[in-house]
């Protein structure tokens, strides 16, 4: 690749186009259009604009309503065995109701309502009797009865142990994944292998052109039947944003060799990702995008710009890529994961070399047993079932390993600004630093910018009151510079982790508690969070309470009213209640009435309040 790239109209029109959305573009706000409806039940219709996907004997699709509600796009759910027969592109008719998006969950936690706003789905509905289904896409209807065979066909020939991998690796249909084995996809750092993404794509390309020229056929034959069969896979496989932003990518790249160019794969990435953010501005915000944009951008420098000796033995070099590809994707990556997920896994660059290739060979025996599923060839079929379930064990056993070990899982709390930037200033430097002429004087001025960035960090701290809702009791989070003081930990464990890693901290500096079993809920999930210091009473202990404190690694403190602890000073009431003031919050030990900056709440009376209220 050569510098001028940068110059180019397209990659600055990206790069304005981006930095616009970052800072003017506004999250969608809520639908309450809908409120008035939640109790009331509808006769509906509507088109079904997604591949329905079923779990728990649940099935859940988007639903675009017909003109009655403006053609609004809903998330629907059914828990009735009828729902299952539904297809993309199917009409259907129902009795329901509809009701707008759940409101904002805790702070910190997956915000599954935004999620679906900035897809421009505003509202949700339940299906309690589908009357009729309709064909109405026929184009989409035809391209789901293939995706839905295909399925059939794995869910006749694996057991259920194996068949998510399978579904996943080859469609991105996981299904009935359990949990554990979802988790250990993610810690191995092979989540990415379990869905349809542009990889599949790029595959599927290259394996067509590669059969298509051993029979002989010219380059543009080879690459028109190679791009026919890719759109058709994006297809099957959902056609969502980083589909269609692989094919396009694929397409444009194919089309450079073809006239024998090597700017097509860059010029592909670029359309691909401006096209998408016109078409829907709130991708940028987006998971998916981000970590499918900046880790493919980081591949294409780093392929780009980077060669492996050619002296080296062809496999030895072939694995040194693969590490290296890999390690670049991963490194890419690390922001996003410790913003969103708040864990990244080191075992991905070694695992990635062996699941990648054997992922491939699943893929290509999953379509391979559709094909002669066609066939009367029982025996055919069951050797390749065979062989499958084989590498299906061998694959799942893989990523089970590498779950387990100890460096797969490291939990860090979320980067503030200024941080993420001076690393990719750094990182997007290095990749391309082979293009620099005058590299010293590059390094400097790179090196300079991070440290002045890193060093803004420090003086940007967050200062920031949250109240956490549980099922049964509430949790109060006062964050400042220096310090963090939790008030309560009767909510979900999850829930109170989620909260102070997305505040930027691993630390809870004074946790004020009751001394009772259900105040102190969410400490058995907390062994990712240094608690430093338990304040409590000492006759509010029991033996469960006990068990639970000794768990952590925290010093245990017994207060007594009319002191001051941690910067809090504790008061009792008339009726023996204990309450704790700062200088912000005035918080009941109780947790049912909270004073904040001179705002009252009280939990039994304002049914205002929502989960994750920020103040």
């Amino acid at each position: 690749m050569h510098i001028s790239f940068y110059k180019r109209p397209l990659v600055i029109l990206l790069i304005i186009y981006c930095l616009v959305l970052a800072l003017f573009l506004k999250a969608p706000k809520t639908d309450n259009s809908f409120d008035d409806l939640k109790n009331t039940p509808l006769s509906l219709q509507g088109e079904v604009v997604s591949y329905p996907t079923h779990k728990n004997g649940k099935t859940n699709f988007i639903l675009k309503l017909d003109k009655t509600y403006n053609n609004k796009k809903v998330y629907a759910y059914c828990f009735k065995e009828e729902c299952k027969d539904i297809l993309r592109g199917s009409f259907i008719s129902y009795e329901g109701k509809l009701e707008s998006l759940p409101k904002t969950d805790n702070f910190g936690s997956f915000d599954f309502a935004l999620f679906l706003r900035r897809k421009n789905i505003s509202a949700q509905t339940r299906i309690e009797k589908i009357n009729k289904i309709e064909k109405a896409n026929l184009f989409w209807l035809n391209i789901a009865k293939i995706r839905k065979n295909i399925l059939n066909v794995f869910e006749d020939n694996f057991d259920k142990e194996v068949l998510p991998i399978i579904s996943g690796i080859t469609l991105g249909e996981k299904g009935d994944i359990s949990r554990s084995l979802y988790a250990d996809f993610q810690d191995s750092g092979a989540m990415h292998l379990l869905v349809a993404s542009g990889g599949n794509v790029g595959f599927v390309t290259l394996i067509v052109y590669f059969i298509c020229s051993l029979f002989g056929f010219k380059r543009v034959s080879s690459a028109s039947l190679a791009l026919i069969l890719a759109l058709f896979y994006t297809l099957i496989a959902g056609a969502d944003a980083p589909l269609l932003r692989a094919y396009l990518m694929a397409f444009c790249s194919t089309i450079g060799f073809v006239l024998g160019r090597k700017s097509g794969l860059l010029q592909g990435f670029i359309l691909a990702g401006l096209l998408i953010l016109i078409y829907n501005p709130q991708s940028l915000f987006e998971a998916g995008f981000q970590m499918s944009f900046l880790a493919t951008f980081a591949i294409i420098l780093f392929v780009s710009n980077f060669k492996i000796k050619d002296s080296l033995p062809k496999y030895l070099k072939i694995l040194i890529e693969m590490f290296l590809i890999s390690l670049v994707a991963q490194l890419s990556l690390l922001p996003v994961f410790c913003n969103y997920f708040h864990k990244i896994s080191l075992t991905a660059p070694l695992s990635n070399i062996i699941l990648i290739p054997l992922s491939a060979l699943i893929m290509g025996g999953g379509f391979i047993l559709w094909l002669v599923n066609f066939l009367p060839f029982g025996f055919l079929i069951k050797s390749i079932v065979y062989v499958l379930n084989i590498l299906l064990i061998i694959f799942k056993f893989l990523v089970e390993s590498f779950a387990s070990l100890p460096i797969s899982k490291i939990v860090f709390p979320s980067l503030k600004i200024f941080v993420i930037i001076a690393f990719y200033l750094i990182f997007f430097a290095f990749l391309n630093i082979p293009l620099i002429k005058n590299k010293k004087r590059f390094i400097i001025i790179i090196c300079t910018l991070s440290i002045i960035l890193f060093s803004c960090s420090f003086y940007s701290g967050t200062n920031r009151i949250e109240v956490l809702k549980g099922h049964y009791n509430f949790s109060v989070i006062e964050k400042d510079k220096s310090i963090t003081r939790v008030f309560g930990a009767g909510v979900k464990g999850d829930i109170l982790r989620s909260a102070i890693l997305t505040l930027g901290t691993k630390e809870i500096d004074c946790l004020f508690v009751k001394g009772t079993a259900s105040s102190l809920y969410a400490l058995k999930d907390l062994e990712d969070i240094n608690i430093r210091n338990i304040y409590l009473e000492l006759d509010s202990l029991n033996d469960k309470s006990e068990k639970l404190l000794e768990n952590t690694k925290a010093k245990i403190n017994f207060i007594w009213p009319s002191q001051k602890y941690c910067g809090v000073k504790i008061e009792k009431d008339e009726n023996l209640n204990l309450s704790f003031q700062t200088e912000k919050i005035n918080v009941r030990d109780n947790l049912k009435q909270i004073k904040i900056l001179d705002r009252e709440i009280n939990f039994k009376e304002d049914k205002k309040l929502s989960k994750g209220d920020s103040v």
